[in-house]
């Protein structure tokens, strides 16, 4: 409900305060001063209040609720029980809401001629003043208060009318600040009714003790009225509205004497007094926020000026709101440029963490990718290495075969030789069984070799070929001699006399093998190309992952 009384009723409020500049020029031109330390914990519990604010209007309208529920019970023939109650409930709703206060002592007025009391009608006109003073309406209350005639009135009755003067001249005089002519004939009439109280009231009453620390104040008198002070907050509960403004009255001692953080401290206690007790017309929480902004707490200060005004508007309190507004567009201009400033420092930081992000993802991307090519190297190397190992183990193994044999045969030379047996030493050397048997060896170790370099070898060939062309192997890890001719071609011996030499096969062999085998492939032209391509596809999709 408080916020969209406030957003209707905001701008209305700003352009009656920017029709007073004064106060909105000092309080920039303060703007300069020195930051003081912040009072904490008074501003701690001022924050706990505001908060909890809802709950003390629940209470206090709770109250009032009863007494508007007892009024509607009385019978309409009890019209002084009636009046009385109408008196009671305006003057409960004056702090917290001026115009049901207004409302109710119209009522009492309308009411005043029936209840047989002499000054009820005097009675009801001063509790109206009070109302329409505190609504602002200042041309009704002056014409009201001057019809009365004051010498006629009961002693008792003085002092609510000089009161309900002191009230109004008080809020005039504040209103013209600035017009000296105006506010030095609303500060006579003010000081003469602050003159008739003080000499009238009982000497022990705390209203009359505060008067008198108000005139001190004012006089510039700080350390007497600062003992006066002190003496009422202590025996004040916190949320009467007499502690509230006897706080203020010691924040402007504590300024006088150049200790801001106290003078800060005690407006928020004042604040806190008024939500406390539902005052809504106190000036504490909008020269806080005034403070604040000097310090530049601008944050704070944004949100306690909305809140006096806020409530300044929900009391109906025209005079505050009209204070208020003079301040706010300094303070709230101040804020946007603050908020603007933020989003502008938050849109760098979103932009140099959105770059960030991005060189790390492209790190991250470029790490990864740098990861699988170490390991798919050191799997090519970790397989190279066994190929080698792989080479060398045939390479001692073929050696170890030769040199085995080489020694057998030497064995079976001398032994035939130192027997005499020549003639048989040559015929088992022309038998070819000797090149027979080594050429078996050499073929067991090349086909195992081969197959380890190239383990799809096979299917590479049969894919070159004519399905019904394709090669079957007899035995595992066995190349046929066609395959084996292909074998070396794939290493790169190429010529048919080197795969002859090799092999131990006659040149035409090689030549009917190759031959045979190019009329059996799918690409006959390009066929020994297409065979020296096996296992390269393989290596350059590797390279490109």
């Amino acid at each position: 409900m408080k916020f969209s009384v406030r957003f209707i009723c905001v701008r209305l409020i700003v352009t009656i305060g920017l029709l007073c500049p004064g106060a909105a020029l000092r309080l920039m031109a303060s703007a300069s001063e020195q930051h003081a330390p912040l009072p904490k914990e008074a501003l701690a519990k001022l924050n706990r209040a505001m908060k909890a604010s809802d709950l003390y209007m629940r209470d206090r309208t709770s109250r009032l609720d009863s007494l508007t529920r007892c009024l509607a019970h009385l019978p309409a023939s009890d019209s002084r029980g009636r009046w009385e109650m109408m008196l009671r409930l305006s003057a409960d709703y004056l702090p917290m809401r001026a115009d049901s206060a207004l409302r109710y002592s119209e009522m009492a007025l309308l009411l005043a001629p029936s209840t047989g009391v002499p000054e009820a009608g005097v009675r009801s006109r001063i509790a109206r003043i009070n109302a329409l003073t505190t609504c602002g309406i200042f041309t009704r209350a002056l014409e009201e208060f001057t019809s009365i005639d004051s010498h006629t009135l009961p002693e008792g009755m003085r002092l609510d009318y000089w009161s309900a003067g002191r009230k109004l001249f008080g809020y005039m005089r504040a209103y013209v600040e600035g017009d000296v002519q105006f506010f030095n004939d609303y500060s006579e009439r003010y000081i003469q009714y602050d003159d008739s109280l003080i000499k009238h009231l009982p000497a022990d009453d705390p209203t009359r003790t505060f008067y008198m620390a108000e005139r001190l104040v004012n006089h510039g008198r700080f350390s007497e009225a600062k003992g006066m002070l002190d003496r009422l907050c202590t025996t004040l509960p916190e949320e009467a509205n007499l502690y509230g403004m006897a706080a203020f009255q010691l924040a402007l001692v504590s300024k006088s004497e150049g200790d801001q953080t106290s003078y800060a401290a005690y407006l928020a206690d004042a604040a806190t007094a008024d939500i406390k007790g539902c005052i809504k017309d106190g000036l504490a929480l909008p020269t806080l926020a005034e403070w604040l902004y000097r310090q530049g707490e601008l944050s704070d200060a944004f949100r306690y000026i909305n809140f006096a005004l806020e409530d300044a508007m929900e009391g109906n309190v025209r005079m505050r709101t009209v204070t208020i507004a003079s301040l706010l567009p300094v303070i709230d201009e101040a804020y946007r440029e603050k908020i603007n400033a933020s989003r502008d420092e938050l849109m760098v930081y979103f932009l140099l963490v959105t770059f960030l992000l991005i060189v790390t993802v492209t790190l991250v991307v470029v790490l990864m990718r740098n990861i699988k090519r170490s390991r798919l190297t050191a799997a090519k190397l970790e397989r190279t290495s066994e190929i080698q190992e792989s080479y060398i183990g045939h390479f001692i193994g073929l050696c170890s075969s030769y040199a085995s044999r080489l020694q057998s045969l030497q064995q079976l030379v001398g032994r035939k030789l130192a027997s005499g047996q020549g003639d048989e030493l040559l015929k088992l050397v022309k038998s070819g069984k000797f090149s027979s048997d080594q050429s078996d060896d050499f073929y067991r170790i090349f086909d195992s070799a081969f197959f380890d370099i190239y383990p799809d070898f096979l299917e590479n060939m049969n894919a070159l070929l004519r399905p019904e062309e394709a090669i079957e192997l007899k035995s595992e890890n066995e190349l046929t001699p066609e395959l084996r001719i292909y074998a070396l071609v794939r290493l790169g011996v190429d010529e048919s006399t080197r795969i002859a030499q090799m092999l131990n096969y006659s040149v035409s062999t090689v030549y009917a093998y190759r031959n045979r085998m190019r009329n059996r492939a799918i690409d006959r032209d390009n066929f020994d190309r297409n065979v020296m391509r096996i296992g390269k596809r393989k290596k350059a999709d590797d390279d490109a992952e």
